[in-house]
């Protein structure tokens, strides 16, 4: 039992930063949504929108739009990679000895 707890210890403690450096504070969050909405601005000034016009605000939202577009389709990509590929999957069929 001995033997065991060490290789696990050790794999947890080489893990705890990969966990902590995933987290975020809402700090962190709102600078990122602030660059994020400087990049835009910026985009859209370069695509030829004057900032304080209509144009420049829906140039602004259809950015936004697409960002969550392409968010919404890498998380249905991630689902589909992480799906079984046996169609009639589910706890009994097929028996877990064929897996």
């Amino acid at each position: 039992m001995k033997r065991m707890m060490k290789p696990l210890f050790l794999a947890f403690a080489l893990s705890l930063p990969l966990f902590t450096a995933a987290c975020t504070t809402p700090g962190e969050e709102a600078a990122q949504a602030q660059a994020r909405l400087a990049a835009d601005k910026a985009e859209c000034t370069r695509l030829g929108f004057k900032e304080g016009t209509d144009d420049f605000s829906n140039c602004l939202l259809k950015l936004r739009e697409i960002r969550a577009i392409k968010a919404e389709t890498r998380s249905r990509d991630l689902d589909r990679m992480n799906r079984p590929w046996w169609p009639y999957y589910s706890p009994g069929y097929p028996p877990y000895y064929w897996r």
